[in-house]
């Protein structure tokens, strides 16, 4: 690897480490942040910390410098969200009945990586759990992403209404009859996602 290469994923770990590992109350000291980056194979030493640190703060990442006994200790000061937001984010996906228990851990842990390991940790360890009843039905998640494309190209959409027997498989409304409609937007209404559209329900 040469040496401009192996700077560049020098500077990219150790940007990594900083932003998964540390905030302000609990910086990482340079021995430690080389023994991190010697655990991913890049061999590193104090001064070299203190120099991508500079270019990293050059960049606009804010990487501030405290102190821990003698050594020099770094963490991220800027994060995009803070905890109470982090928190108010994760009750929502919690109150959401469209969202399934699955996808509901999944956005959560996600949602609170967002804040470092040490503020994912706090999310996830108080979590309050919602009387809210799921569904179960995991294509309503995806349904969204299909919606939303729709109302971007300025599509039309088109469904259909249907139950599931004893056996979970489907059995369609009105003999299967296909609606159709025009999205404009997908609002969040009383812990549901709800569809707005400009004929309601047109028939095919």
């Amino acid at each position: 690897m040469s040496e401009p290469t192996h700077k560049k994923l020098r500077i990219v770990k150790l940007l990594e480490i900083l932003h998964q590992d540390s905030d302000s109350e609990n910086p990482i000291g340079t021995n430690t942040l080389c023994e991190k980056l010697s655990a991913v194979g890049i061999l590193t030493d104090r001064r070299t910390i203190a120099k991508d640190i500079a270019v990293l703060n050059e960049q606009g990442y804010e990487v501030m410098q405290t102190k821990i006994g003698r050594q020099n200790a770094y963490y991220i000061e800027d994060r995009s969200f803070s905890l109470p937001e982090l928190k108010i984010l994760i009750d929502a996906v919690q109150a959401a009945s469209f969202i399934t228990d699955k996808k509901s851990d999944e956005l959560i842990h996600k949602i609170a990586a967002l804040g470092g390991s040490h503020q994912a940790e706090i999310l996830t360890g108080n979590i309050v759990h919602f009387n809210t009843r799921k569904h179960t039905n995991e294509q309503i998640y995806y349904n969204v992403s299909v919606l939303e494309q729709a109302i971007r190209n300025k599509q039309k959409a088109s469904f259909q209404y249907f139950d599931l027997d004893e056996k979970l498989n489907k059995v369609f409304r009105k003999d299967g009859e296909v609606y159709e409609t025009e999205p404009i937007a997908l609002v969040f209404n009383n812990d549901k996602r709800r569809l707005n559209d400009r004929n309601r329900h047109r028939r095919r």
